[in-house]
């Protein structure tokens, strides 16, 4: 009998309370609903909507998104991006809490809400585009490509080290992931630092500390026009090139194809041992250059074929004919440091220098020597210490057609 009317009065005081809580609320937001820390309970709808309005243009004075890359900074502002606070889903958040269902569930909802509360957030949408475009800009003005280390040759004849340069790219899409639900809670200003991922350059400067002289050059002639063009389009893919210890290059590999569209012009050829016309004519003259130099130099040619016919502008036997995708021309670096080549072509001269480390000849010098008729000629290379050549190195035996 006594649990009876106990729990009778429980429930008669339930119903009081959740009758007061009622009426309390009516046409104000229920008790218990607060936002950020600040109590949001009996405002009506109206001042509701200034309070968030207020907040929004709190929170909209300030930077949108702030980006650092290590001491840079950028900015972002709310309307570059149209960043726009849902100030009335928050006055319907705070509001409409326990107004939409029955009686007996608004009256439930009130009682829990003054009991244990809840937090109204303010929201916000933007244009995911232009934040990305934004921080792509970013992410552009940050990138930077590696650039190899390389030489020149110094006015007195040594050599000038050219520092390489590290390349870097940022990630724009790490960035956007970031902000983007800090600018969806309007948690402003959304900070963060953009990650950088550095390239090291092919050719470091450690890879030609080492270089200090000109180890050998070669020059021949040629005359202007479509052919010379053709022969300095070639000469300038080799310019800058480096080849490690152990390393080979590949002539048409780095020269690429002789096509009209790379500039190259038709000029004379010699296709199955006879003088005719084709794209790239005179190309054959710088790789037979090359040839020479990298002999006198003390490199390893590894991919070398002569013409059907001697060459005007080298000696027979020294000459390296290429030709796309058919005949290339290759060497190796079997000395203990790297190599550079430089090329100069004025329109009459075509020159290819190596540069790299005296002391990789042992203090020795380079000589080409052949024997044998024009049409059939075999090629040595000389190796001098003092003026006595110490070493001769046999190379091949060409023959010519005529």
């Amino acid at each position: 009998m006594l649990a009876v009317v106990a729990c009778s009065f429980a429930l008669g005081v339930a119903v009081i309370g959740g009758v007061s809580v009622s009426v309390a609320n009516h046409g104000r937001v229920v008790m218990g609903v607060q936002s950020e820390g600040q109590s949001l309970a009996g405002m009506t709808e109206n001042e509701v909507r200034h309070f968030f309005l207020e907040k929004a243009r709190t929170k909209l004075a300030r930077d949108a998104v702030v980006v650092t890359a290590g001491p840079q900074k950028w900015s972002i502002q709310p309307q570059d991006i149209d960043l726009a606070p849902d100030v009335e889903g928050a006055v319907e958040a705070a509001y409409g809490v326990g107004r939409h269902g029955s009686l007996l569930r608004n009256t439930t909802d009130q009682m829990r809400l003054a009991i244990f509360g809840t937090n109204v957030k303010l929201s916000a949408t933007f244009d995911a585009d232009k934040l990305a475009a934004k921080v792509q800009d970013i992410a552009a003005s940050l990138a930077r490509a590696p650039q190899n280390a390389t030489l020149t040759i110094a006015a007195n004849g040594g050599v000038d080290h050219h520092a390489a340069i590290i390349g870097r790219k940022a990630d724009p899409d790490a960035v956007v992931a970031d902000v983007t639900p800090k600018l969806t809670a309007l948690a402003l200003t959304a900070r963060a630092e953009i990650p950088i991922e550095e390239a090291a350059p092919a050719v470091t400067d450690a890879d030609l500390a080492a270089a200090d002289t000109v180890l050998a050059s070669y020059t021949t002639r040629y005359f202007p026009g479509d052919r010379g063009q053709n022969i300095a389009i070639a000469a300038e893919k080799l310019s800058g090139i480096t080849v490690k210890p152990t390393g080979t290059f590949s002539f048409n590999d780095t020269v690429g194809a002789r096509t009209a569209a790379a500039g190259y012009k038709t000029a004379g050829v010699i296709i199955d041992g006879e003088p005719a016309e084709g794209i790239g004519g005179g190309v054959c003259q710088v790789s037979s250059t090359l040839y020479n130099a990298i002999l006198l130099a003390g490199l390893t040619p590894t991919v070398r074929t002569s013409h059907a016919l001697p060459s005007a502008y080298c000696p027979p036997g020294l000459d390296a004919t290429v030709a796309d995708g058919l005949i290339d021309f290759q060497f190796q670096n079997r000395l203990p440091h790297s190599i550079h080549l430089l090329t100069t072509a004025d329109g009459s001269r075509l020159t290819v220098y190596v540069l790299g480390t005296r002391a990789d000849l042992g203090g020795k010098t380079v000589q080409l020597e052949s024997d044998g008729s024009r049409l059939h000629p075999s090629v040595y290379r000389l190796y001098l210490a003092g003026g006595e050549v110490v070493e001769r190195e046999f190379l091949h035996t060409d023959t010519y057609s005529s």
